[in-house]
């Protein structure tokens, strides 16, 4: 790790600290990505909790990389998936109607629902066979064209496709997906286009390895070892037609994985949120922000959130 400049952006831990953290970074991350109206950009927004929890406590829980509101009230799902898989766009959907379904309080109007936008960031190619590489989906009248109905809006956009030039109109869009396309543990020197712009050299800072604590470069290098795992399994995944009685073996793979996967992620949950409760019972005995921080490994941002 020692003789790399930066690490990938795009690595769980780097992308959360990233936008999960600065609501400025990830306020012009959505301005530039999402189609929105020229006189509804973002001016300020307000973190949400990335967990999307049902009421229903039999249903699923969701757990969003960042998550917001803005001045407006509209929400706001961002997510940076590495490798894509055939529930996608699914997970993706649940995740903004439920997000969407929670605004609305008991007795409340329907009128009042704002839209909820769901980016997300795929590292990898989705199921369609097309050279675009920004996909748009709206609820929208099958013959009637513009005729819509607002509400949940998903953004669909695939890293390896995009290439510079296919967007020039939009200056800072370019720069945030050269930012998280040309950026990795291969980089040793950023192009100048990116140094340049404030906001994304403001990034290039936070993603150098010498940013990182030692826990941190800890956990970067674990999920880099997963990602290995994973992008092997994925690709032996989409061989597995070829060859006859692989299939079966993949899936009954894959249930093993999952399953251990849902254990790690009940674990986990479940030790955030001890974290979290435990950072509410010191902040209500007055601790400072930075007592808070070193006592429970929470970013100073979250603690103050609570």
């Amino acid at each position: 790790m020692n003789e790399l400049k930066y690490v990938d952006p795009k690595a769980d831990l780097t992308f959360k600290k990233v936008f999960g953290e600065h609501s400025d970074l990830l306020a012009s991350l959505l301005n530039a990505l999402l189609p929105l109206p020229e006189d509804g950009k973002i001016v300020s927004i307000e973190y949400l909790p990335p967990e999307i929890v049902p009421d229903d406590p039999l249903h699923k829980d969701s757990i969003v990389d960042a998550r917001c509101k803005d001045q407006n009230g509209r929400q706001f799902i961002v997510e940076m998936q590495m490798i894509w898989s055939p529930d996608y766009n699914q997970r993706a959907l649940y995740n903004a109607a439920k997000a969407y379904s929670r605004e609305l309080p008991a007795g409340g109007d329907y009128g009042s629902l704002k839209t909820v936008y769901s980016l997300n960031l795929l590292n990898d190619n989705l199921d369609l066979d097309v050279p675009q590489w920004y996909h748009h989906y709206r609820l929208e009248h099958h013959e009637v064209k513009g005729e819509t109905i607002d509400g949940i809006q998903l953004v669909f956009v695939e890293l390896k496709k995009f290439k510079p030039h296919t967007w020039p109109e939009r200056r800072m869009a370019v720069l945030w997906l050269r930012f998280l396309t040309e950026i990795n543990g291969k980089t040793r020197k950023a192009p100048p286009e990116l140094e340049e712009n404030p906001e994304v050299r403001k990034v290039l800072e936070m993603v150098e390895v010498a940013a990182l604590t030692p826990e941190e470069r800890a956990k970067y290098d674990g999920f880099q070892d997963w990602l290995c795992r994973e992008t092997r399994r994925a690709n032996a995944e989409r061989n597995a037609e070829k060859i006859p009685g692989l299939k079966a073996q993949l899936a009954a793979a894959t249930a093993e994985r999952d399953a251990a996967n849902a254990r790690a992620d009940a674990a986990e949950t479940k030790l955030r949120q001890d974290k979290l409760q435990t950072a509410r019972n010191l902040k209500a005995m007055k601790l400072t922000t930075e007592q808070i921080a070193a006592a429970t490994g929470l970013a100073a941002a979250e603690i103050e959130r609570l």
